[in-house]
């Protein structure tokens, strides 16, 4: 994983092959990570590692089921 910062000082990251989490206080997680030219997202509703796989589709910006 490569870190970086733009010119706003937002984190950029780049190579993120092994995913970052995301959790809330209350638990709610939401796991990123990138795959060839594209993104997917894990969303576990109070940390349940419930396989809630989503693929974004980079040519039409749709959030789409990962089967």
């Amino acid at each position: 994983m490569k870190i970086t910062t733009d010119q706003e000082g937002n984190i950029k990251l780049k190579n993120v092959f092994s995913g970052v989490l995301l959790e809330t206080s209350e638990g709610n997680q939401i796991g990123v990570c990138m795959r060839d030219d594209t993104v997917e997202i894990n969303v576990c509703p109070k940390g349940e590692d419930t396989k809630n796989w989503w693929r974004v589709n980079m040519q039409t910006g749709n959030i789409e089921p990962l089967k």
